[in-house]
């Protein structure tokens, strides 16, 4: 078929043009020679190696309005760990009435194991480091208090033995294999002392408790020296003292005596979760190739905020920078661990999320401190911390408590900037779907990451730019 020159010219300077239009390039570099150098924003990657020292974590905070927690493991790395819950007894209601004469039958405590939600990261109810372990025996005993538990001891994960009765207050052997609740037995004289209890006392709880206070519950030991054992966390809040009596009705003449059932709660509102550990001959501020982390009140990687603080300062004159002109868009630390040769002690060992916490006062007006999670923490596009296992590292964002370091005076660094690397719980309320990020209290780990010394170890990086005059 022939083409008709006009047309054929037509169609050349039309595919010419386009083509003249698609070729043309914007040059973005027009005017750059008459822009000052220094006016240039200077953007970067820094990397430093964090000095990680071993140490303990000391006076945690165990209350809990949620979780018991009662066991006992025994380690090669740790050696024993011990773990029990003390609260409170406290009536359900205020609408208690013991009637005339009231003689107890029988009082027990039903414990139910917790359940926790799809959308912690707490998921499991049972520690233990070995599969075998899962449905151990263990033997519980149950102590009476010798005072209640107050506000001073919230903030303290230890029960001094002058605080409890060294008898135990549980009719039988209580034998713990795993299952889902736990059934305990306990002395009617306790009963007794219940029912002695004024209606004055029956309707005002904080007196009620101040007068009766409560029970303490523990975990035998493994035995001699046997390496294992398991930590099992209990449902505080579905846990329930039931007391059976007998009773002379008064509401009406001539009634005969009758039984009845009423209940009690364990802890007014929360319960004080107790933990002694072996493990604070491990700390050191030695360069380690590996280092533990145990979480709870054990050992766990630390970083000494003045010696963090040097190597930010050292890097600022280093580099010829103003700290005031400095502005972080990334500061990420890294943490990085190994496999075991046994990949399932993945599941069972190491925690799922790490974060750096500090020790602050609660509030300014008391000296009681507690551990939680630095603020960088907020944001869910930011790394919390999470097991990386593709990159075989914890990652954790840590852009404005750095930058918190760069702005501050080495003389503002206080105690209260040391870091713990620690475990922390991510959860969400079912109701209101509010997450929350905390400090794990009830959990118990055996897991490592990388030390100072190791060939892939901890580091922190900066993404920062320079501002301009």
């Amino acid at each position: 078929m022939q083409i008709k020159k006009g047309f054929e010219i037509s169609f050349l300077l039309t595919a010419l043009l386009f083509a003249a239009n698609s070729c043309i390039t914007v040059d973005k570099t027009v005017g750059n020679k008459y822009i000052p150098e220094e006016h240039y924003l200077q953007v970067a990657l820094d990397t430093f190696r964090l000095p990680l020292q071993v140490k303990s974590t000391d006076s945690i905070q165990t209350v809990s309005a949620s979780y018991m927690t009662i066991g006992a493991i025994r380690t090669e790395e740790f050696g024993l760990a011990q773990f029990g819950t003390a609260g409170n007894i406290c009536p359900t209601s205020t609408a208690f009435d013991f009637g005339e004469d009231p003689r107890i039958i029988s009082i027990y405590m039903l414990i139910p194991l917790a359940q926790t939600s799809d959308e912690s990261t707490m998921a499991r109810t049972s520690i233990y480091f070995d599969p075998a372990q899962a449905n151990i025996t263990q033997n519980f005993n149950v102590y009476r208090l010798n005072k209640y538990i107050d506000s001073t001891m919230l903030f303290n994960n230890s029960l001094k033995e002058e605080g409890y009765s060294p008898v135990p207050i549980n009719t039988n052997a209580i034998v713990y294999s795993g299952g889902d609740s736990v059934r305990v037995y306990l002395d009617n004289s306790l009963g007794e002392e219940l029912l002695t209890a004024t209606d004055e006392e029956l309707d005002d709880f904080d007196e009620f408790v101040k007068r009766f206070g409560g029970l303490y519950i523990t975990a035998d030991a493994p035995i001699g020296n046997d390496i294992g054992g398991r930590m099992g966390i209990f449902s505080r809040s579905a846990a329930v003292i039931y007391m059976k009596f007998n009773f002379k009705p008064t509401w009406d003449e001539g009634l005969e005596r009758k039984d009845t059932l009423v209940s009690f709660t364990f802890g007014d509102s929360f319960c004080l979760n107790t933990i002694s550990v072996s493990s604070k001959e491990s700390e050191t501020d030695a360069q380690l190739e590996e280092m533990p982390v145990e979480g709870s009140a054990g050992v766990n990687p630390y970083l000494d905020a003045k010696e963090f603080k040097s190597i930010i300062d050292n890097w600022i004159i280093q580099k010829g920078l103003d700290p005031a002109k400095v502005v972080v868009g990334k500061a990420t630390m890294h943490f990085p661990f190994e496999f075991p040769e046994n990949l399932d002690e993945i599941e069972y060992k190491y925690p799922p999320y790490l974060f750096p916490t500090q020790r602050r006062n609660i509030n300014d007006t008391t000296f009681i401190k507690y551990y939680f999670p630095f603020g960088d923490n907020g944001s869910n596009e930011n790394p919390i911390g999470v097991m990386n296992r593709s990159l075989k590292s914890y990652i954790c964002d840590m852009t404005a408590t750095v930058q918190e370091f760069i702005s501050k005076d080495a003389s503002e660094i206080d105690d209260t900037y040391n870091i713990w690397l620690y475990p922390i719980v991510k959860e969400t309320d079912a109701t209101y779907g509010t997450t929350t990020i905390s400090t794990d209290q009830v959990s118990y780990f055996n897991g490592k990451i990388n030390g100072p010394a190791a060939e892939r170890y901890p580091i922190l990086t900066i993404l920062y730019t320079v501002l301009n005059d």
